[in-house]
Formats: structure tokens, C-alpha cells, sequence
């Protein structure tokens, strides 16, 4: 009895990294969520030949880890607060936008410094002044952290970007400009 628990353990654990043998795919083969013979949806696919790691084993299962390359543009933050949210919405309801998350287009107009007449900013915080997001072309204030400071940089005026931002004030005073934190930057 101990034997077979000890077993069942082993094939149920996952596998150590420094243990973990290269495998290639021998086809195309589906990813999917969970070890299953019913039928489920795909939710990616390994072509032939990739690489993958072995994690777990779950009766002739196995779990991957796949690493490869993809253009930042097509990936947006996993937060399940992410919704489609205009400059107009937050302005209207600046309470309930409050700590939303945003993916939007804009056009990064220039590298701003903070002076009192900002409120909602701290003197001598850097932000990004953005027209935006879409065909909206309004003034979005684009608070940027420590960690995007050099690409914020190199941005020429009037360059497309996609942000992801968090709202920290939809309507500031005496504007109503809208101010969001900076989660990432991408050129378009």
C-alpha cells in the first residue's frame, strides 16, 4: 500500500526543473487545460518540432512549458478588471473608473514634468501628455513609473503607442483631464 501511494505521488508531482528532460513535438499537437480524453477546446497548438519541458505526468498526460516569441502588441495584462473603457466613461463617472484597467491607443505627445497646477500628479512627477484613446483625441495624463522612464524617453512627439494603465483619477481639477498610471508602453 505504501509502495503504490509513494508511486501515485511521483506520477502525480511535478517533475524538478534540473530533472526536466527536452522534449520536441513529433506533430502539431493541441494544448489543453487539463489532462482529458473527453473532448475540449484547444487552447494553443505546439507545432513540429518545438521544444517543450516536461512539468507533470498525469496518467499519459503531460504538463509543458513552452518558450517562444510574441509581439508584445498582441498580449494584453491578465487582470480581470481590463474593460473597454473610453476617456468619455471615465470622465462621466470618475468614482467608479477609479483603479480600472485600460488597454488603449494613443498619441504621446510629449515628456511632461508636474508643477502644482496638476493636481492629482506630484510636483515634478513625470507623465506622458497623450491625445487619445482612439479618435477620441482628448488630453490623457500618463503617469509613467521608474521602470518605463527610458522608453518613455526615446518616444518623438506625436508617436502611436498602446498603453496599459491603471486609472488613478478619471477627471482632474481644474481640467477634467483624466490621469492613468502606466503599466506598459508599446510603439504601434
Amino acid at each position: 500500500m505504501r509502495i503504490l501511494s509513494v508511486l501515485a505521488l511521483l506520477v502525480a508531482s511535478p517533475v524538478l526543473a534540473q530533472d526536466a528532460p527536452l522534449y520536441n513535438a513529433a506533430h502539431p499537437t493541441a494544448i489543453r487545460t487539463a489532462p482529458s480524453d473527453a473532448p475540449s477546446t484547444a487552447i494553443g497548438q505546439v507545432s513540429r518540432g518545438s521544444t517543450v519541458e516536461v512539468l507533470a505526468r498525469d496518467r499519459g498526460w503531460v504538463r509543458v512549458r513552452l518558450e517562444g516569441w510574441v509581439r508584445e502588441s498582441d498580449l494584453i495584462v491578465a487582470d480581470s478588471s481590463l474593460r473597454p473603457l473610453s476617456a468619455a466613461d471615465i470622465r462621466s463617472d470618475p468614482a467608479a473608473a477609479k483603479d480600472k484597467l485600460v488597454r488603449w491607443q494613443v498619441q504621446a505627445v510629449s515628456l511632461q514634468t508636474a508643477d502644482a497646477l496638476r493636481t492629482g500628479l506630484s510636483v515634478g512627477e513625470p507623465y506622458l501628455l497623450a491625445l487619445g484613446p482612439g479618435v477620441e483625441k482628448t488630453l490623457v495624463y500618463l503617469a509613467i513609473p521608474p521602470g518605463l522612464m527610458a522608453t518613455a524617453r526615446t518616444l518623438p512627439a506625436m508617436t502611436d503607442i498602446v498603453v496599459v494603465a491603471r486609472v488613478r483619477n478619471g477627471r482632474s481639477e481644474p481640467a477634467g483631464v483624466p490621469i492613468l498610471d502606466l503599466q506598459s508602453i508599446t510603439r504601434q
